[in-house]
């Protein structure tokens, strides 16, 4: 059975200065007018939208390019007949629904409103100007001293030589109903991921990594145990023959599209560009000083949602520049991917370095544009606890002579010249 393991590593951050609306802070503001607000304030462009208009609301209308963004990002659904009756006072109810996909909030939106930023609502029928945009600064604009943490903690990580980590991974992956490619996990599957990582930005990468998977037959976990070397030699990676069960090498270099001082390179000059990026899709909260393993950390929230897989493809095309059509190629026909996020970092007051980090997100895959193209899977629930220590201690990384004489495997295939036809 083959498994396919995507790991998404992404910096998180904050908003834009939300503009007005015609409005008087008297007057009960239109569900247009919020959706307005909302847009401008996220700064979303709206040129990039693709779903169609909703049924009521015209070409030419002031609200028409908000109500196709949010539509199309699935911030706002409308009612059930395809309206989004944007002339209509918006309930504070509603207001806080679609702040609340923003946010990835579970449950009773208004509870949380209330309980994580102070956002009460004494009328249940009509919002006022002065209340959507109490909403809108205090829940959808990051903290200025979490940001401010955020953006030393990214400098400290640039100047960092090594450091060491471990983390604890739980995957649980729905499939699809009906689907037929992955019989035995008819109510999808679950796998527990340990991990040990050493880092050295000049000497390369080493991680250790159980996972426990359950037996189709037995439904009983099984561990498998994978060890990887990322090195300036190249990608070797040690598994268990699944038929032996003999432990072997094998050498991936020949597939890898960039070398590992090329990756450390782009990592260096993207990470402050990962953050601009991800200002306009996640929000932080500082929610104090908290003290782990006896020094001072900050401790901070983040929330909220990437989605679609246009987006993503977006900010690696910004990264990765010429290495982009590469890398990405092909994948404009994949399944549309949505991501949610939530967690916390806890930096060192001092080093400004994170000590932890905690992240849950769900990955939930759409329709491919082509049906072969299609996944079984509908989505997967990642929950991962993070620890990082022994900043610039680790000396050397190095590549065991076993693994100097592994199997080599392939790398990609050139692409093929077709003849050219009239046709």
């Amino acid at each position: 059975m083959k498994k396919t393991f995507m790991i998404f590593l992404v910096a998180l951050m904050a908003a834009i200065p939300f503009s007005s609306v015609s409005a008087s802070s008297n007057d009960a503001v239109t569900r247009g007018q919020f959706f307005k607000m909302l847009v401008e304030h996220l700064g979303y462009d709206v040129s990039k939208a693709k779903a169609e208009l909703p049924k009521d609301v015209p070409a030419n209308s002031p609200y028409a390019d908000a109500a196709k963004i949010l539509k199309d990002k699935k911030i706002v659904v409308g009612f059930g007949d395809g309206t989004f009756r944007p002339n209509q006072p918006i309930k504070p109810s509603e207001a806080a629904a679609i702040v609340s996909r923003l946010l990835v909030i579970k449950g009773d939106a208004k509870s949380a409103l209330a309980e994580n930023y102070g956002i009460t609502f004494d009328n249940e029928n009509t919002l006022s100007l002065e209340k959507a945009q109490e909403i809108i600064s205090k829940a959808l604009t990051s903290d200025e001293k979490a940001l401010e943490i955020l953006d030393q903690m990214t400098i400290a990580q640039n100047e960092l030589t090594s450091f060491k980590a471990n983390a604890k991974m739980n995957m649980d992956f729905k499939l699809k109903e009906g689907q037929t490619d992955i019989p035995e996990f008819t109510n999808g599957m679950k796998m527990d991921t340990n991990v040990t990582m050493t880092f050295h930005k000049e000497k390369g990468m080493h991680q250790q990594v159980t996972i426990a998977v359950p037996d189709p037959a037995t439904n009983e976990l099984q561990n498998m145990t994978v060890e990887q070397y990322f090195v300036p030699e190249g990608m070797f990676m040690k598994v268990d023959d699944p038929e032996t069960g003999e432990a072997h090498w094998l050498d991936m270099s020949a597939g890898l599209p960039f070398s590992f001082a090329e990756l450390m390179k782009t990592n260096e000059e993207s990470m402050q560009i990962v953050n601009e990026f991800n200002r306009q899709y996640f929000f932080y909260r500082d929610l104090g000083m908290e003290v782990v393993n006896g020094a001072n950390n900050y401790k901070l929230a983040f929330q909220g949602k990437i989605h679609s897989l246009e987006d993503m493809l977006g900010m690696l095309g910004t990264i990765l520049n010429d290495q982009s059509d590469q890398l990405l190629v092909g994948l404009e026909n994949m399944p549309n991917i949505a991501m949610e996020m939530t967690g916390y970092i806890w930096v060192d007051e001092k080093t400004k370095l994170p000590t932890r980090q905690t992240c849950k997100f769900v990955i939930v895959f759409g329709q491919a544009k082509e049906p072969g193209m299609d996944l079984p899977i509908e989505s997967i629930q990642y929950d991962m606890d993070m620890n990082y220590s022994a900043f610039n201690e680790v000396q050397e990384i190095v590549l065991p002579e076993e693994a100097k004489n592994a199997e080599k495997l392939p790398g990609f295939e050139e692409p093929v010249d077709l003849p050219q036809t009239d046709i």
